[in-house]
């Protein structure tokens, strides 16, 4: 039997419902971690980091707001479990903190910063682009081809890692060297899957993938 909350609570809620209620409860919680990111404004050295991760949760809300519901949707270990755990291994890199050797070189440090920052913009460029598609399990909603996935299949996920090493690097750890190796390779796993489960429902899907950078064809 394939693991299927979805399916399960479906039998008691109208699916409709479901995703709505959904929708509503990610909003809610963005939007407690939006509200702390600009109370958090004085802390950030680059405030361009601040405006990226700030706009980050606000196109996140609006993403979980207004996405269309699923063709098809997630199930199973490997299109909700694993994805679920992606999603949450970043913040572990935070556990460890930030590496003197790093912090104490300015031009390091700075570099890291906005790379970081860089790479959050790319996230929220590739959210914004697919917010009427987006999801954190493996689901097909809409064929998205506009933005940022012109030059990269999955900008979202480039942006998401380079975000992490970015991280991984001003915090730097053997066990989150360990990490960041684990996300990536996470990450790789998840477009795999997400190219798979595009492919069988939309027929355009393949010569998109053919003029789109990712790292296979």
């Amino acid at each position: 039997m394939k693991f299927d909350p979805f399916g399960t609570v479906s039998r008691y809620l109208p699916e409709r419902l479901l995703h709505r209620l959904i929708r509503i409860a990610m909003a809610g919680i963005l939007a407690v971690f939006l509200w702390q990111r600009i109370r958090q404004y004085d802390l950030f050295a680059v405030k361009a980091l601040w405006l990226a991760e700030t706009a980050l949760f606000a196109v996140l809300i609006i993403a979980f707001l207004c996405r269309t519901n699923p063709v098809q949707r997630s199930s199973g270990v490997q299109e909700i479990i694993i994805p679920l755990l992606g999603s949450a291994l970043p913040f572990a890199l935070l556990l460890a903190p930030p590496a003197p050797l790093v912090t104490n070189n300015r031009t390091l440090f700075s570099v890291l910063l906005w790379g970081m920052a860089a790479a959050t913009i790319l996230t929220v460029a590739g959210m914004w682009t697919a917010r009427r598609a987006f999801s954190i399990t493996v689901e097909a909603r809409i064929l998205v081809t506009g933005g940022p996935y012109r030059l990269i299949r999955h900008p979202i996920y480039t942006g998401e890692m380079l975000a992490a090493a970015a991280v991984a690097g001003i915090r730097f750890s053997l066990q989150n060297m360990a990490i960041l190796s684990l996300f990536v390779a996470i990450q790789l796993y998840r477009s795999r899957l997400e190219e798979a489960k595009l492919r069988s429902i939309f027929p355009g899907y393949r010569q998109f993938a053919e003029g789109s950078w990712w790292f296979w064809r």
